[in-house]
């Protein structure tokens, strides 16, 4: 009789343990081998746990795959305390490649190898690391200039 209540509580801890390395294995893999791209944020909102906010956020965003039209993802993660997650935010993010509806925040390592996706003109502003587009001046001379 105390053997089975052994096993059950051994299980009982196991369980949750073993799942929360599978996970983490899986995210690690995924941010060594999956694709790297920029998330716009659509909107953002705190999660509330027993009542109460957390520091867990649930962000919903447009993910554009390479070769493929742009799509709506949820995920939760951690904000800092400071920190402000307004529409329109670019954020990395990572595509799992055994599974593309898993996305993950991506970590400083996989940031280096993000490709680029959406429109041309976005991609430009992003490869050159201009936020903000100044429309009306061209960069080399005067305006209304022959």
């Amino acid at each position: 009789m105390k053997i089975e209540i052994w096993i059950g509580v051994v299980v009982l801890i196991s369980v949750p343990i073993g799942m929360f390395l599978w996970q983490r294995w899986r995210e690690k893999k995924a941010q060594r081998d999956g694709v790297v791209v920029y998330a716009t944020v659509v909107s953002g909102e705190p999660v509330k746990v027993f009542g109460k906010l957390s520091e867990m956020m649930k962000i919903v965003m447009w993910v554009q795959e390479p070769d493929s039209a742009p799509r709506e993802v949820t995920l939760k993660s951690r904000i800092a305390p400071g920190q402000k997650l307004e529409a329109g935010t670019r954020l990395c993010v990572v595509i799992d490649p055994t599974d593309p509806k898993r996305i993950y925040p991506a970590s400083e390592e996989s940031m280096k190898r993000v490709v680029l996706t959406g429109p041309r003109r976005e991609r430009r502003m992003m490869k050159t690391g201009r936020g903000v587009q100044r429309t009306g001046q061209r960069p080399g001379g005067r305006r209304g200039a022959a």
